[in-house]
């Protein structure tokens, strides 16, 4: 990775961190390791030792506390390798229903790593204790109360196993998996810094050197750093032009950055600009909302495919994305322009659009679903739904065009029933976009085109309307 600001540094730490299997097992593991130390070799061992009257502490003498020991530690580590097996089934089920995307929801789950970390806690807790026992300690010298604790840590992870294999259950259900994805796509929109209204601006800075930067790495683009680069652009009256954005994939020479500057910059300005750019092999939901977006299209693409040919599970993904889109419709476009202190424009970013994003979450989907007549009306209600509520001409303008082609597909349907509700569903749905005489939306007096066959075999079409 080449050197970037402190700021992308931290993110990508951060990052790498929250999709790290190992993390938190490993800081409870060291956590646990303290615990032991603590109870075996501190005064906190006196201080505990007229607890061992009680009925639930341990009370044997060292060669059964070495026996016990050994047999709990012996099943936690067969405990953990049968988790280990159960979570690598539920992983290659997921990666070939779902998606293998997804297995990165999975691993980064706190539940999952949680309880992982508990038995590996566990393991280091009790083997800690054992070692620390001889046969020949007499019994004031036995630790009564930490081998009491590495029972209860057993125990812990008992439960725990019932948990997890709940969790884990329930994680290769489609409705499961959607959900959690819908979320992470949610709250990646709420993240989404929003822009200025239209008529705000500042103005452009004028220069006489021009020319364009590349980046000298290949990858896919990650985060982009838009603060360090307004203030670098700010430091040395710049304006630059980023025509990539989080999502891309940039080829290492290809010039996608534009500079406009009074004069030449000096040699380390290039450098800094790279180093806003954070650069991976793999995409990250962080400033990529179509990533997020495309997670939820790939569940229903292969719910779609010949080999699955789960209807419902791409209905129900069509219904999260319609939510996804609502809530974007309600949220002011991405900032296109960051301005300096003065009000200055410094860099025009390559953002996201509500266009894009429609067409991200629907167009792949309409395209696998042209001979699934359920779906296509599912797409069509949901897209209705949101005309009904889009707040910008835009937005509009954007969802119809996307029932107009829903309703061009009704004539490649052979079933004339087929071909009738489909279209009557879709008119439905086109009548929300129908202005009345004050400018609202309302139903319009659209009607079915008229199918003959359909007229023939189903005279009364009354219980239609």
């Amino acid at each position: 990775m080449e050197s970037c600001t402190d700021v992308t540094r931290l993110w990508t730490m951060l990052a790498w961190l929250r999709t790290s299997l190992w993390m938190i097992p490993a800081l409870m593991g060291g956590v646990a390791a303290i615990i032991a130390y603590v109870m075996l070799f501190s005064n906190l061992q006196i201080a505990l030792a007229p607890l061992r009257d009680q009925w639930w502490v341990f009370s044997g003498d060292a060669s059964t506390a070495r026996d016990l020991l050994s047999t709990l530690l012996s099943g936690m580590i067969t405990m953990t390798s049968l988790v280990v097996s159960i979570t690598m089934v539920v992983l290659s089920l997921a990666a070939g229903q779902l998606g293998p995307r997804l297995i990165w929801t999975f691993i980064g789950d706190r539940q999952i790593q949680s309880v992982i970390g508990l038995f590996v806690a566990t393991i280091l807790y009790t083997l800690i204790v054992l070692r620390s026992i001889d046969s020949e300690l007499g019994p004031d010298h036995v630790p009564h109360v930490a081998i009491t604790l590495a029972s209860v840590l057993v125990v812990v992870c008992l439960l725990a196993l019932l948990f997890y294999i709940h969790k884990l259950a329930r994680s290769i259900i489609s409705d499961t998996m959607i959900d959690v994805v819908a979320r992470n796509l949610e709250h990646a929109i709420e993240k989404t810094p929003e822009g200025r209204p239209p008529t705000i601006g500042g103005p452009l800075p004028s220069g006489a050197v021009e020319r364009t930067l590349a980046l000298d790495v290949s990858g896919y683009v990650q985060m982009i750093d838009y603060a360090a680069l307004c203030k670098l652009a700010a430091r040395h009256d710049a304006l630059l032009t980023v025509r990539i954005r989080a999502g891309h994939y940039v080829v290492r020479g290809r010039a996608c950055i534009g500079v406009l500057a009074p004069t030449a910059p000096p040699e380390t300005f290039d450098d800094a600009v790279r180093a806003a750019f954070v650069i991976g092999a793999d995409r990250t939901p962080d400033q990529d909302l179509e990533y997020a977006v495309r997670q939820l299209v790939e569940i229903a693409l292969r719910a779609l495919s010949p080999s699955m040919n789960d209807t419902f599970t791409a209905i129900t993904v069509v219904d999260r994305l319609a939510g996804a889109i609502e809530r974007l419709g309600r949220r002011a476009p991405p900032p296109a322009e960051y301005l300096d202190a003065g009000g200055t424009v410094r860099v025009i970013a390559d953002v996201s659009t509500y266009n894009g994003l429609v067409d991200a979450a629907f167009i792949q989907i309409r395209q696998s679903a042209e001979d699934n007549p359920a779906l296509l009306m599912q797409l069509a209600r949901r897209l209705g739904d949101l005309v009904a509520v889009a707040r910008t001409e835009e937005q509009t303008a954007a969802l119809t065009r996307h029932l107009e082609i829903v309703r061009r597909l009704v004539p490649e349907f052979d079933e004339p029933t087929d071909r009738h509700d489909l279209a009557r569903v879709t008119v439905a749905a086109l009548q929300q976009t129908e202005p009345d005489d004050d400018g609202e939306r309302r139903a319009g007096s659209h009607e079915p085109e008229a199918d003959p066959i359909y007229d023939r075999r189903c005279p009364d079409r009354s219980l239609d309307r």
